[in-house]
C-alpha cells in the first residue's frame, strides 16, 4: 500500500520564474498555449531513514544514507509534459502519483486554488525497501517545441 505524504514545497519552498502567479484578486481569465515543458528535476526524495523530505540541490548526481524502508523521490516538471516515464534499477514503472502545480505568492504549490492556472507538475515514485536505486526519469513536452527531457539519481 502506498501511503501519502505531505508535498515536499511544504519543507522545501521554491520560488518561481515568470510563469504565471494567481495569488493576485485581480487575475482574468486567460486562453493560451500551455507552457511547453521547459526543465524536469528529482526536487526531493523522502526516506523513512532521514526523516521525511530531504531537497535535491540542482545537479546532484547522487545521495548516500537514504536507502531501504519508506524511499519516494520526488520529480517536478516545469511545463506541460507527458509520457512520463521512469526507471528505478532499469524496470520502467510509471508514476503512483501526479500532482498539478500552480504558482502562488512567486512560490510554487500543489495546493492550487480554483481558477490557478497549472504551471507544471509533481511526479511521484515509489522505491521502498530499494538498498541502492538508480533512478531515471523523462518526460516529453505536450507541444512545440516537443522535446524530452530527463534527469538522474543514484541513491544509496
Amino acid at each position: 500500500m502506498i501511503t501519502a505524504l505531505d508535498s515536499p514545497f511544504v519543507d522545501y519552498p521554491l520560488s518561481a520564474g515568470s510563469e504565471q502567479d494567481v495569488s493576485s484578486s485581480e487575475h482574468k481569465a486567460l486562453r493560451a498555449p500551455a507552457p511547453a515543458l521547459s526543465s524536469v528535476q528529482v526536487y526531493a526524495v523522502y526516506s523513512s531513514l532521514k526523516g521525511g523530505w530531504q531537497a535535491v540541490p540542482t545537479n546532484t548526481l547522487s545521495l548516500s544514507g537514504y536507502a531501504g524502508g519508506t524511499l519516494r523521490i520526488a520529480v517536478l516538471e516545469v511545463g506541460y509534459g507527458g509520457n512520463r516515464i521512469g526507471w528505478l534499477n532499469g524496470g520502467q514503472t510509471s508514476p503512483y502519483q501526479v500532482n498539478p502545480v500552480c504558482v502562488v505568492s512567486g512560490r510554487y504549490t500543489e495546493s492550487c486554488p480554483a481558477g490557478s492556472i497549472v504551471s507544471g507538475w509533481m511526479a511521484y515514485f515509489n522505491a521502498d525497501n530499494m538498498s541502492s536505486v538508480t533512478f531515471r526519469y523523462q518526460s516529453t513536452s505536450t507541444n512545440f517545441p516537443n522535446r524530452t527531457l530527463s534527469t538522474s539519481l543514484n541513491i544509496q
